[in-house]
């Protein structure tokens, strides 16, 4: 078997669907492929490489393992997509496709104990006292 196959059309309609309803540029063009190989994560976002863009015109490579996505329910294979959509950023002002990494990493377990708004709130929180000790530590220095 082939490491990288075509998905089907059910699948590729998925995909269309959410990136139509996402912020990402109509002219940003993405190469969905099915990769077996792809065992423990949602699937791998990669920015195409110079290379690979002027060979494809393609911006963005997205790899599934479609046999086990077929097997998902309707809402989970929509998170799926919507993740993995979710890492493409453009930036208008440089005219540029990134890949984000998630802007949440940390263990299930402790987040069974609480939940993703405590995280995120934690999150702010260190963001807010840093900046704050910045300018303490500014203001000390200009006296």
């Amino acid at each position: 078997m082939a490491k990288f196959e075509e998905v089907s059309n059910e699948t590729q309609q998925l995909f269309q669907r959410i990136i139509d309803s996402s912020f990402i540029p109509r002219d940003c063009r993405i190469k969905l492929l099915s990769n077996e190989g792809v065992k423990s994560e949602f699937g791998k976002v990669t920015k195409a490489q110079d290379i690979v863009k002027f060979m494809t015109n393609f911006d963005v490579v997205i790899q599934i393992n479609e046999p086990i996505f077929d097997q998902l329910e309707d809402n989970q294979q929509e998170y799926i997509v919507k993740d993995l959509i979710s890492q493409i950023h453009y930036d208008p002002d440089k005219d540029r496709v990134t890949i984000n990494k998630p802007d949440i990493t940390t263990f299930s377990g402790v987040l069974r104990q609480f939940d993703v708004d405590t995280y995120l709130g934690i999150q702010e929180s260190i963001v807010t006292l840093l900046e704050e000790k910045k300018i303490q530590e500014d203001l000390a220095k200009q006296k």
